[in-house]
């Protein structure tokens, strides 16, 4: 008689998937990183290393089990990183000064949860990046998205340092791989953190791409652009979707949205390159030229 062989549960199967993707995807654009030297590259592949990171955290925990170190890997990374950085690196991509007024308001709205459940240091907090983000556009708007990022850089590291020391309700922690994970494990003071980074980073990602794909329709450029910059703005829609339906007690849909999602970037940054270089210019270059 032979034992069957265990089934791999699909809430293991699908966050390895996105993890593997992920890693391969940051692989990319590293690779273009160092070739062509484009910032929004390097950034982009921050973000998706977060991501990667994320995904291989909800992996381990399915299969071995979830512990404090692991569950504060995956708050970090996932809602600390992956959307900030991703808009962070749009903002390369859209230099002009309105796109800049649009991201500062979305830092500063970021900031109003914080403010609204009386956590006011990180509410004051997000205001005095908004403020000085505000004044970067105003003197030196060539410098913005340098300056956003270094301002990203330094305020995540304060966070991770901050949830690295937060306390973890054990008891809240996904017990079986049919449980998904929530923030709901962390102390209120470090969940509280989420919204500048999350809901700033998510808008400007999604606008960044919307706006892309606006301005390709407009000019009637590669069509295969418009294309990809839809997929981009679905790719970071879906995973936001997915999230928030959690707090619902929708759970069924968030690891297949989180590789959905990936999966569409991923699809609109292979369309958006492969239209590129048959044209001779490199991904979304056009669009970058005309937001100048």
């Amino acid at each position: 008689m032979h034992t069957p062989r265990p089934v791999l549960h699909p809430n293991v199967l699908l966050p390895t998937l996105t993890s593997l993707l992920a890693f391969g995807f940051t692989a990319v654009l590293a690779q273009r990183f160092a070739s062509r030297g484009q910032p929004y590259y390097f950034v982009w592949s921050l973000g998706l290393l977060w991501y990667a990171v994320a995904a291989g955290t909800e992996a381990v925990g399915g299969t071995l089990g979830w512990n404090p170190v692991l569950y504060r890997i995956w708050y970090t990374t996932g809602a600390i990183g992956v959307a900030a950085y991703l808009g962070a690196g749009t903002l390369y991509l859209h230099r002009d000064p309105p796109f800049g007024s649009v991201t500062v308001a979305c830092v500063l709205g970021g900031g109003v949860p914080a403010l609204a459940t009386n956590h006011l240091d990180i509410g004051f907090l997000a205001m005095g990046s908004a403020i000085v983000l505000g004044a970067v556009l105003t003197f030196k708007p060539n410098q913005f998205a340098d300056a956003a990022t270094a301002l990203l850089i330094v305020a995540s590291l304060a966070a991770a340092y901050r949830i690295a020391g937060a306390s973890v309700d054990m008891s809240l922690l996904p017990g079986s791989p049919d449980q998904i994970g929530s923030g709901l494990a962390l102390d209120p003071d470090a969940r509280a953190l989420t919204p500048p980074f999350n809901i700033a980073g998510a808008i400007v990602l999604i606008l960044g791409a919307v706006l892309s794909a606006a301005q390709v329709w407009r000019t009637r450029m590669l069509s295969n652009r418009l294309a990809a910059n839809i997929l981009i703005a679905v790719g970071a829609f879906v995973p936001s979707v997915a999230s928030g339906l959690t707090r619902f007690g929708v759970t069924s849909v968030f690891f297949v949205g989180e590789l959905l999602g990936l999966a569409c970037i991923l699809a609109g940054f292979l369309l958006s390159s492969a239209s590129s270089e048959s044209a001779g210019l490199s991904p979304w270059s056009a669009v970058r030229r005309r937001c100048r």
